[in-house]
């Protein structure tokens, strides 16, 4: 928790920051940071955020893409992937898992927060007709963590602690000339509140659950076909059954 935040209004109070994590967990936590802040921060032009968006696509691992944290702003729609990480972190910007290090040397890989919400932006560019230009790509870590070895950012995307992102935003809203008029920000808006009006529990939780399937290997991250074992001239491995459409390996 940044004390400065805190009395500049950015950040919610340390009981409310309990009740969310004990309800939605370190993830779920990260997430209401991220969207509280956008909220709350003194960030120029009209905005509306949005939390846990399921945005529908037609390939994939799973049927929808959810979006942590969503900003529609008059400058363009800014899409948040919130890492509420501790620890060191390190990754490449091509490279397929990133690692987490905590102490004594444990490690930790999770998927690269580039390519993941570069799949978010292609589902919502889909969804919303508009071109991937109108979007920027933004991955939040938290203050718990140190980015030891990470990409710079680019045109594509930006990479920040949390307590650094409305720092960011601004000087990145401040290069960028007004994109949606009033009625066009009103439409776009509207029409993601209608995802998320129509995220149920239920697909949610389907969601959710298959998201598990592909972190657990069961499913082909790649477009969604199930991962069999088969042998080959160095032995074992898991291939999709969707070959030699989707051609999709990993170590058995």
């Amino acid at each position: 928790m940044s004390l400065l935040n805190l009395l500049r209004g950015e950040e919610p109070g340390y009981f409310k920051n309990i009740s969310v994590q004990w309800r939605e967990g370190t993830g779920g936590l990260g997430e209401y940071l991220t969207e509280y802040a956008l909220e709350h921060g003194d960030l120029p032009g009209r905005r509306a955020v949005f939390r846990n968006v399921l945005v529908p696509r037609s390939s994939g691992p799973t049927s929808e893409s959810e979006v942590d944290v969503l900003m529609v702003h008059e400058t363009g729609v800014y899409v948040m992937e919130s890492k509420n990480y501790a620890g060191w972190i390190f990754g490449d910007a091509e490279q397929r898992q990133w690692t987490q290090t905590l102490e004594r040397g444990h490690k930790n890989r999770f998927y690269n927060p580039i390519i993941q919400n570069r799949a978010h932006v292609k589902a919502l560019a889909a969804c919303l007709g508009l071109p991937e230009d109108a979007f920027r790509s933004y991955i939040v870590f938290s203050e718990r963590c140190e980015l030891r070895k990470v990409p710079a950012s680019t045109e594509a995307y930006a990479i920040c602690q949390r307590q650094h992102l409305l720092k960011v935003l601004r000087k990145d809203i401040a290069g960028r000339e007004r994109r949606f008029s009033d009625e066009e920000f009103d439409a776009l808006a509207a029409k993601v509140g209608q995802l998320v009006a129509a995220s149920t529990d239920e697909a949610k939780a389907e969601h959710v659950e298959q998201a598990q399937r592909v972190k657990a290997g069961e499913v082909c991250p790649r477009c969604g076909g199930e991962l069999v074992r088969r042998k080959g001239k160095y032995g074992e491995f898991l291939g999709c059954t969707n070959y030699p459409r989707c051609r999709f390996t990993r170590n058995a």
